[in-house]
C-alpha cells in the first residue's frame, strides 16, 4: 500500500514535469533561464542497512525564490525492458511515453525532493534499495508550476551498473545484447553504449 502511494506521488511529480512535453536537459547541459534545471543524480554501491546495496540520491538545484517558485524532483530506478524503453524515449524526447513507462513499470521508486519557501534549496534526498546484478537506468525529473508551459522541464538519466567495477562487464554485455534483440535503432544502441561507457 505504501509502495503504491509512493508511486502515485512520483507519477504526479513526473506528470507535472513531463506531460507538457518540455525539452530534456541532460546532465551538465546549461538550462534556459525559464527552464527547471535537471536534477543531479548520484548512485553509490555498498552495504547499507536492511541488506540494501545501492544508495540513490537526487538533488533539486532549482532554488525557490518566492511564491509559486516551488519545484519537485522525482526519480525511478528502471531495469530490463523498462530501462531500454525509457532510454529510447529519453533519447527521442518522447516524454509522454516516458511518463507511461514510469507509471506502469515495476521499477524501484527512488527519492523525491522538493524546494519551497520554507526550504528553498538546493535540497537532496536519498533512498537505499536492493538491486540485483544488472544494468539500470536511474531517471530523475524536475518540474513545478512553470512546467505547464512547454520547454520548462528538467530530466536527467544515469546508468547504474550492479556490481560496479570488473564484475560489471557481463551485465553491460547482457544489456547491450538485449538492446540489439529488442529492435532498438542503431542510433539508440550507440547512444546507450556511449552512456554506459561513462556510467558507474
Amino acid at each position: 500500500m505504501f509502495r503504491n502511494f509512493r508511486r502515485i506521488a512520483v507519477v504526479a511529480a513526473a506528470s507535472m514535469a513531463l506531460v507538457s512535453g518540455g525539452a530534456v536537459v541532460a546532465p551538465g547541459e546549461a538550462a534556459a533561464a525559464t527552464r527547471y534545471a535537471a536534477p543531479t543524480l548520484k548512485a553509490e554501491q555498498g552495504t547499507f542497512a536492511g541488506d540494501k546495496n545501492v544508495k540513490l540520491t537526487i538533488t533539486n538545484t532549482n532554488v525557490s525564490s518566492g511564491l509559486f517558485a516551488e519545484s519537485t524532483c522525482s526519480s525511478s530506478l528502471l531495469h530490463g525492458t523498462e530501462a531500454l524503453q525509457a532510454f529510447v524515449a529519453f533519447n527521442n524526447k518522447d516524454y509522454i511515453n516516458l511518463l507511461k513507462i514510469i507509471a506502469t513499470s515495476n521499477s524501484k521508486v527512488g527519492p523525491v525532493v522538493s524546494n519551497n519557501l520554507i526550504s528553498p534549496g538546493p535540497n537532496s534526498a536519498s533512498r537505499e534499495v536492493n538491486a540485483a546484478d544488472g544494468v539500470y537506468i536511474y531517471l530523475g525529473t524536475c518540474g513545478g508550476i512553470k512546467s505547464l508551459e512547454p520547454g520548462n522541464v528538467g530530466v536527467a538519466l544515469l546508468p547504474v551498473i550492479v556490481p560496479s567495477g570488473v564484475g560489471s562487464i557481463g551485465s553491460v554485455l547482457d544489456f547491450g545484447s538485449a538492446a540489439m534483440e529488442s529492435g532498438m535503432a542503431m542510433g539508440d544502441v550507440l547512444s546507450l553504449l556511449s552512456i554506459l561507457g561513462s556510467g558507474s
